[in-house]
Parts: C-alpha cells; sequence; structure tokens
C-alpha cells in the first residue's frame, strides 16, 4: 500500500513538515473461511478488498464435512470419499475464479473435518493468520436468533481478529477498501479495551472518523445525570487513546441509551458506518450475553461488517 501523506493544518505556519505515515495495522496473511453460500460471495468480496488495501495474502480455506455432504441424496450415495472431496476442491476452485484475484498472491485450501470451525482454527494458527473473515447467517430460534457454530466458535476462539460479513452488510465497491466512518463500541471492560488499540489503528490507516460509543440501559443512569455519565465516558476513553491518534483520526465519543444491540445498529445506521468494532471473546459482555440475543442480532442486521478483537 503506498504510503500517505499527512496534509498540512490550516494555519498560519512559516514551515510545513511531511510527516511519512506509521505503518498502524499488519494485515500479511488473510484467512478467508467460505461453505460457498450466497454470504459467503460477500464476504470473499471483503476479503479481497482488505487484501488489495494492504497488500495480503490470501488464503481461501473450506472445510469439507463427509457426514453433512453424505446426506445429499441417492445419488452422491455412490461416490467414494475421494470423489466427494474433488467435487468439494472444485467448488473451491470456482469459487476462487469467481472472486476475481488477479494480483493477489493466493492458496487453497480444502480440509476435512467433522467439526469446521476446529480445522479453521487449526489453520489460522499454524498458518499465522493476521484477520479471518467469514460470512454468517443468524437464524430465527424458538425465542431468539441463533449465530451459525462455526462463526460462534471463531468468534469466541480466534487468536486472531475477525472480519464477520453478515446477510444485511453491503457489498463493496471494486478496488481496495477504504473504512471512512468506524464505530468502536465499548463496554469499557477489559475485553472491550483490547478492541480499542486495533479500531484505532484501522481508523489511522483510512484516515477514518471513529465513533467510541458505549451503549447504557436507562437504569445503569443511577444518580448522575446523563452529562456527567457523558463527561466520565470521555474521560475514560482520552485516557485510552493514544494522544498521536488524533493525528491521524477524528475521535468522538458518544453514549447511547436503550437496547446494546438495537441502539448500537440505529447508530451504526445514522452515522452510516462501513466498520463496527468490538471486543467479543469468552468474558466479554458481547457474548456474555449471547443467549439475549446481543450479538446474533448485531451481525444479523448489521449493514457492515463488523470486527471482533482478541
Amino acid at each position: 500500500m503506498p504510503v500517505l501523506e499527512r496534509e498540512p493544518m490550516k494555519l498560519e505556519q512559516v514551515h510545513l513538515q511531511v510527516v511519512e505515515r506509521p505503518v498502524t495495522v499488519p494485515v500479511e496473511n488473510i484467512l478467508l473461511a467460505t461453505d460457498f453460500s450466497l454470504v459467503s460471495v460477500k464476504a470473499g468480496a471483503y476479503a479481497r478488498a482488505v487484501a488489495q488495501h494492504f497488500g495480503s495474502s490470501l488464503e481461501i480455506v473450506n472445510v469439507f464435512i463427509p457426514s453433512v455432504v453424505t446426506d445429499y441424496g441417492e445419488a452422491i450415495l455412490t461416490m467414494t470419499p475421494a470423489q466427494m472431496k474433488e467435487i468439494s476442491e472444485e467448488n473451491l476452485r470456482d469459487y476462487a475464479r469467481e472472486l476475481r484475484l488477479d494480483g493477489i498472491e493466493t492458496r487453497l485450501v480444502s480440509a476435512e473435518d467433522h467439526v469446521p470451525s476446529s480445522a479453521l482454527l487449526d489453520i489460522a494458527r499454524e498458518h499465522e493468520a493476521d484477520l479471518i473473515v467469514t460470512g454468517t447467517e443468524a437464524k430465527v430460534g424458538l425465542s431468539r436468533l441463533i449465530l451459525g457454530s462455526t462463526a460462534e466458535q471463531l468468534l469466541r476462539l480466534a487468536n486472531c481478529p475477525v472480519l464477520t460479513v453478515g446477510p444485511r452488510a453491503k457489498t463493496p465497491t471494486d478496488g481496495p477498501i477504504e473504512f471512512k466512518t468506524i464505530i468502536y463500541a465499548t463496554d469499557l471492560s477489559a475485553e472491550a479495551a483490547k478492541a480499542a488499540v486495533i479500531a484505532v489503528a484501522f481508523a489511522q490507516d483510512s484516515a477514518a472518523h471513529l465513533y467510541c460509543c458505549s451503549v447504557m440501559s436507562v437504569d445503569e443512569e443511577g444518580p448522575k445525570t446523563r452529562a456527567e455519565l457523558q463527561e466520565d465516558f470521555v474521560r475514560r476513553m482520552k485516557n485510552l487513546i493514544p494522544a498521536d491518534a488524533y493525528d491521524w483520526c477524528v475521535p468522538e465519543f458518544v453514549v447511547r441509551y436503550g437496547e446494546a444491540a438495537s441502539s448500537l445498529l440505529d447508530f451504526a445506521h445514522q452515522v452510516q458506518a462501513d466498520l463496527i468494532v468490538l471486543g467479543a471473546r469468552r468474558s466479554s459482555f458481547w457474548l456474555t450475553r449471547v443467549e439475549g440475543g446481543l450479538t446474533p442480532s448485531l451481525l444479523a442486521h448489521a449493514k457492515c461488517p463488523v470486527l471482533t478483537v482478541s
């Protein structure tokens, strides 16, 4: 990616120094997990655009699941496992051709496992992936949205950030991607604080407008007024975000009130966000509340990709 130059401040100065912009987000190897579904095609478009932006290599992985393939009907039951595996590998080659990956260093990996998430996590660790990109569909259960088990395990257990593309995410334009409006969603927990580093780095890299957003329920207000809560949030975020970040991006601090997923989605729609960043791991509130539907709802309805960070 070419080095961008910092624009001079609009002040009266005798000398203006051009500062080379630091490399803030090393994304050398991207792992794209695909099951050839429609949402996987959209995820592939994002993986291609991110790879073009960072000059990354791209590893496209499909996990062949024998127990699923043998349920397709009597015709496929007559095939040998080797023949079924060959069909899966041919689908992978077709998928890669459809993505139009000219100029991107690409590797195709066809794995076999009864638990796709385990295979994907092993490959990501073994090949030192810097980013996993995956599509997901959250399905409606009896009383809540259910996140696909593969996507949920990637979110919880991956050692690198995971870019999840839901069914409502807009398709990126051709060419290298630029995230111009980023929302960093935080509950001020330790897990969420880890995500701040990546949120700021992505914002610096694209000179993006960065919204640091916390969602509180009305019950959480307590004796403090909303103005006091906003002031406290701004103070804590300024202690978290390094001062030099302001040279390359525009952080803005926002407190919203209401149900977490819907409030965050409304805000993302309001500011036309093209990336949401959050900390989502074992003890993070975004995933401990998965039973209440927060994370599945966020991924199912977001019109932009969601980046989760360990």
